[in-house]
């Protein structure tokens, strides 16, 4: 594991009188957690159901779609079904080929983030980002069709850069506590565990794209602790971001 090496910019590693010695004390960190805790909650929940979104919630496809050529030969066999309501629609087999998409978006974010984050502060990609993904997050609640399916794809783009950025910020002028600090963001992955329950709950009394309001707050939450992160850190958000590892 490499050392995490980090400025004492709150002299928590010295005697200072004036020091807040307890990471806790600390609301860049503590919000860290918090954040973290929720972003990986709305990754869960959205890597989750994301084959249960495109076998539900996608539109009729059209019957041209199911021609021969098309769906039912190579590659694409076994794409197109009817499905019990009697609409044409992605298959399980479509699906999970449709994640791999999603995924390629996920990479595509992650290069263009880091190349990003070295050109403006890191929270306010992270807190432009996270908006993005709410107002995403609100299209594919709205049911709007298509444009709902290529939202669904735009959240994993959006998603890339939120790991690292928000463990970067949480650890920022900690010092030697920067160790202990990045357990506990580490261990907020946990909110991938909880929080798709409640958006499964979502979806099972009302529909899964109603479902999306669950990592929209999170979302919400995240971009909300990347824009007041300055103040919460006191600092002006010279934060160094390595987007190469994380979720």
């Amino acid at each position: 594991m490499p050392d995490i090496e980090m400025e004492d910019d709150y002299h928590l590693d010295d005697s200072s009188p004036d020091a807040r010695q307890s990471i806790w004390s600390h609301p860049h960190f503590w919000m860290a957690v918090l954040a973290q805790f929720l972003y990986v909650a709305a990754q869960a929940g959205i890597f989750s159901f994301f084959i249960n979104y495109m076998t539900s919630q996608v539109p009729a496809v059209p019957v041209s779609w199911q021609a021969p050529g098309v769906s039912n030969t190579g590659f694409f066999s076994g794409w197109i079904e009817t499905h019990p309501n009697g609409v044409l629609g992605f298959s399980n087999k479509a699906a999970s080929n449709l994640a791999s998409l999603g995924f390629l978006c996920f990479l595509i974010g992650r290069f263009t983030g880091s190349a990003i984050l070295k050109k403006f502060a890191a929270h306010k990609v992270l807190g432009w980002y996270s908006a993005a993904a709410v107002a995403l997050c609100l299209l594919i609640f709205a049911k709007l069709g298509w444009v709902s399916v290529v939202c669904v794809f735009l959240t994993y783009f959006f998603m890339s850069i939120m790991f690292p950025t928000i463990f970067a910020l949480g650890i920022f002028g900690l010092g030697q506590r920067a160790k202990k600090a990045s357990s506990f963001i580490v261990m907020a992955i946990m909110g991938g565990a909880v929080l798709p329950k409640v958006m499964g709950a979502v979806a099972d009394r009302y529909d899964l794209s109603r479902g999306f309001v669950v990592p929209m707050f999170c979302f919400a939450f995240v971009a909300f602790y990347g824009f007041v992160w300055p103040r919460l850190s006191n600092a002006e958000g010279a934060v160094s971001v390595s987007t190469s590892g994380g979720h």
